[in-house]
């Protein structure tokens, strides 16, 4: 047993620097900003569900990183809140790791003056981690001579293990009417063990996260060569989880029902860092989006001698359109207000 906690150690140890920060952030973060900060599911004040898949591909290799993301929530327009469910499954397929995670959201709206509004948002969570170690190879399977992989492990970590936990958060946003908003989030506040080896302590740590975005009419007058509904719109975020930082830019043109933009990811590892460069594009065809990102990492190859890329497809149903489907072409983040 004692070998058994040796390779658990090890692999929990693997999977805690591949994942990075123990959390998987999108890079379509600008179109899913539930995803960072949950209190923007109350954003458009109308129902809304959605879909991205993700992933992580090591070039030159057939090792993938996969990550699925699933949400729906519904506005109660009597009562000045929003519920909203999202799923999230992250997977390594390679290592035989699953991670699984559900959370409910209740979103309150609080109107503070004409012009701005405060959603805050309380979340509860329930998750499961698992590990298969039969999709592991150990030592005793390899033939050094052929390079052939056995079956069959003398090795008593040939078993399943998870573990699963409960979680909770907290998130607000404010935004006006026009053009502006802003957001801070808290994920983890109960710090669960997510640890794989019973009476151990692996702690989740506390994850935060600080966002804003402006959104500018590049023809408001309707009489430039751009089309009557076209926008620029400019996000950012800074998230941070113990010595783990990441800030992400974005760069975003909105022309009637089509949008294309570039976006910029800092990663930062204590004395290491990791840029992120990336181009997204999305379609709208009445109350649906559908979008893609493809980024890829500048330095990695420096560091570990393998390029990493990532790609993500989204498609997202917005129930608000229908209410306003005399003006389907106008696809301003703000255009309900």
């Amino acid at each position: 047993m004692k070998k058994k906690y040796i390779y658990t150690t090890i692999v929990t140890l693997l999977l805690s620097i591949t994942i990075s920060a123990q959390e998987y952030l999108y890079s379509n973060q600008n179109k899913l900003l539930g995803t960072i900060n949950p209190s923007f599911y109350g954003f458009k004040e109308s129902a809304s569900i959605g879909v991205s898949y993700a992933t992580q591909k090591m070039l030159n290799e057939n090792n993938f990183i996969q990550n699925t993301f699933a949400f729906s929530s519904f506005y109660f327009e009597d009562y000045n809140f929003s519920i909203a469910l999202d799923v999230n499954q992250f997977q390594i397929s390679d290592l035989g790791f699953n991670a699984t995670q559900a959370n409910l959201h209740y979103i309150y709206k609080t109107q503070l003056s004409n012009f701005w509004t405060l959603n805050a948002s309380l979340s509860l969570g329930y998750g499961n981690n698992r590990l298969d170690f039969s999709s592991l190879v150990f030592s005793d399977q390899i033939d050094v001579f052929s390079g052939n992989i056995s079956g069959f492990s003398i090795d008593p970590v040939n078993a399943n293990n998870g573990v699963s936990y409960f979680d909770s958060g907290v998130s607000a946003h404010l935004h006006n009417n026009q053009n502006m908003f802003f957001g801070l989030s808290f994920r983890h506040l109960n710090k669960p063990n997510i640890s794989l080896n019973e009476g151990d302590k692996e702690l989740k740590d506390l994850f935060m996260s600080v966002q804003a975005g402006y959104e500018l009419d590049l023809n408001p007058i309707n009489r430039s060569f751009l089309p009557e509904n076209s926008y620029l719109f400019l996000y950012g975020s800074f998230s941070k989880q113990s010595t783990k930082s990441r800030i992400s830019l974005y760069q975003e043109i909105v022309l009637n029902n089509f949008s294309f933009g570039i976006n910029q990811h800092l990663n930062n590892f204590k004395t290491v860092n990791l840029t992120t460069l990336g181009t997204t594009a999305s379609i709208y065809y009445n109350q649906i989006e559908l979008g893609f990102n493809y980024s890829f990492e500048m330095d990695s190859k420096k560091l570990t001698g393998i390029p990493y890329n990532y790609f993500e497809l989204f498609v997202v149903f917005d129930f608000s359109k229908i209410v306003r489907r005399f003006d389907i072409g106008n696809n301003s983040r703000f255009y309900t207000y």
